[in-house]
């Protein structure tokens, strides 16, 4: 993965410089040791066009990875250096950068080095855009943005039984936990100080969102929608115009349109790209993306793509380690063709994050008490199920429920309501759907306005009554370009901005509310707005998890073969999702104990 990488202690005789090349994933990468002390060392892996900036004074060093959107460069540079003095203090001002996270419109990490004490400090952005894992152990530590550099460099033992569990049953583990035992993943808003005389690592939690009371409950809907308009266009705005181009990554949905409104109210030149595919994506889709690119005439270009091949698996497994799953590998031949089109350069911009801010998260269901809580969580957010997972892994149910009960009890909120929502955004929000973002950057830099701290906070400090049935979206959408809302909504074949849409949303919601007649009537709702796709589970899945269980002993170390066998026995009993959820794992076993993985040696082999 392209990013930052450091250690404590200095490797000597070079190592630390040979220990960063198995990061470089293709010939565009380069490596770059960018510090290097007696005690400390600083490499990035990046492409040229990959934002990384290094400021320095006589007491301080500091690189900053990713982009700040709300400082020219003559301001950021002179608070870089303020900010890495208060994360390097030994009684360093925590209120001062807190204040700064929250008021600094940016996805970044921030590695800091004093030039007199040895003293190495990171700290991120409040929501942890930028994936980072760490090892320390009392004598070394190590950082990455790659999860590999530490399973190649640490004394790591193996893998984590629960965090494989998470995976399995979530498609990513919890809280700061990862699949490798002893690795960590950094939190959100959080200052690393690393001492190495003393051997000692310090984590400081700044700031995590509670969700429990919102600030804004007592405001109309019409006066929030017009808040986030404001706060919307600003955040488009500002991450316009760092790149070659700014590319729209756009299809019928409303998050894809309201960027592509937001951008246009701004009158910011764009370009908008649309992926194709009549296995994975449906065409009714691909048509309201073009229909939107009419209505606000900007350029638009089709992108036809086909299902993936081994060799788009093994590099997904390959950078991103098993945190993320392998059914959308597909993707990766959009980005090529982007990248062929325009250049690395670009600034590719997504609706990412405005199903997380602007809907209702909240159950629909009421939810009683803790135990209801853990049920609903389980039941909702579940690839496999429960008891499929702990037959696979070897630890009981209890085990795992309780794990996710203890997971639940960390955070702020005393509602369990409000506590759904904060599962949603800290854990399926940052631990998935961010390194799924992240895999973009592997082509080019990769933002959404939705996650603009500004916008964020507003947005989640509105209440649920108003979020409910898709009504504060539409007041926003509405609000920011009426012709963007005058089309059809996909999932329900209506346009937003008409009583038809709140009928829909109505139904929707009820039937939420009993799963069963939700389970029949989806389908047939899907048929209906034409979003089928012909995509199917193909033979050469299967067959490959088979292989993997097979040639890779250590398979059996992580899971059961036995009952991994029975499960793909039955593998038309299971959906897609569940079966590439397992395939991610396998996978990954495979990748880091093998010479050759299975999905190495099967480069050319369709997948879907």
């Amino acid at each position: 993965m392209v990013g930052i990488t450091g250690r404590t202690p200095d490797a000597d005789d070079g190592t630390f410089a040979r220990s960063l090349e198995p990061l470089v994933h293709t010939d565009r990468y380069e490596a770059d040791v960018v510090f290097e002390s007696a005690s400390r060392s600083v490499g990035t892996t990046a492409y040229p066009e990959y934002p990384i900036r290094i400021v320095e004074n006589d007491e301080y060093w500091v690189c900053l990875e990713g982009r700040i959107y709300d400082r020219d460069d003559e301001t950021l540079e002179r608070e870089l250096l303020e900010v890495a003095a208060h994360v390097l203090a030994a009684d360093g001002d925590d209120e001062f950068l807190t204040e700064w996270v929250l008021e600094t419109d940016g996805e970044f990490l921030l590695v800091a080095a004093d030039k007199g004490s040895d003293r190495l400090g990171l700290l991120n952005d409040p929501l942890a855009r930028l994936p980072t894992y760490y090892f320390h152990d009392g004598e070394t530590f190590l950082f990455s943005r790659e999860l590999r550099y530490l399973i190649n460099e640490a004394p790591i033992e193996g893998f984590d039984p629960m965090g494989a569990a998470h995976c399995l049953l979530f498609g990513y583990s919890l809280g700061d936990r990862t699949l490798i035992d002893g690795a960590n993943r950094l939190r959100p808003g959080t200052k690393l100080t690393v001492d190495p005389e003393r051997g000692a690592i310090t984590e400081t939690t700044l700031h995590r969102f509670d969700f429990g009371e919102p600030a804004y409950a007592d405001r109309s809907r019409s006066r929030n929608a017009a808040e986030l308009v404001d706060r919307f266009e600003r955040a488009c705005r500002q991450r316009s115009g760092d790149g070659t181009r700014d590319v729209i990554s756009l299809s019928g949905g409303l998050d894809s349109r309201s960027v592509l409104a937001g951008y246009h109210a701004e009158g910011i030149p764009t370009t908008a790209a649309t992926m194709a595919s009549d296995e994975f994506v449906p065409p009714s889709d691909v048509e309201l993306a073009r229909e939107l690119a009419d209505e606000f005439d900007i350029d638009w270009q089709r992108y036809d793509v086909g299902p993936p091949d081994g060799s788009d698996l093994d590099r997904i497994i390959k950078t991103k380690n098993g945190q993320i799953g392998l059914l959308t590998s597909f993707i990766l031949d959009f980005f090529r063709q982007l990248r062929a089109e325009y250049d690395a350069g670009l600034t590719y911009v997504t609706g990412d994050g405005g199903d997380k801010v602007l809907p209702d998260l909240t159950p629909a269901t009421p939810i009683d008490d803790e135990s209801a809580l853990v049920d609903h969580v389980i039941a909702e957010n579940c690839f496999l199920s429960l008891e499929q997972v702990a037959q696979i892994t070897g630890l009981s149910v209890d085990a795992i429920r309780r794990s996710v009960r203890d997971r639940l009890r960390l955070y702020p909120e005393t509602d369990p309501d409000a506590k759904y929502v904060h599962f949603l955004v800290y854990e399926r929000g940052v631990n998935f759907l961010f390194e799924g973002e992240d895999r973009n950057r592997f082509f080019f830099w990769s933002t959404t306005p939705f996650y603009s701290i500004d916008f964020f906070r507003y947005a989640m400090n509105c209440p649920p009554e108003q979020k409910a049935r898709y009504n504060l979206y539409r007041s926003f959408l509405t609000e920011l370009a009426p012709a963007a809302a005058a089309l059809t909504h996909p999932d329900y074949g209506v346009p937003v901005a008409s009583t038809r849409h709140e009928a829909a949303a109505f139904v929707d919601d009820l039937l939420s509310r009993y799963p069963r007649a939700f389970d029949v009537v989806r389908p047939i709702v899907k048929s209906l707005n034409g979003l089928d796709t012909e995509s199917q589970l193909r033979p050469s899945t299967v067959d490959c998890i088979r292989t993997q269980i097979e040639q890779c002993e250590a398979v059996d170390d992580v899971l059961s073969t036995d009952e991994l066998h029975a499960f793909l026995d039955a593998y038309a009993d299971h959906d897609r999702l569940s079966v590439y959820r397992l395939f991610a794992l396998t996978s990954f076993i495979d990748d880091i104990h093998s010479t050759e993985s299975v999905l190495e040696s099967r480069r050319d082999v369709v997948f879907g």
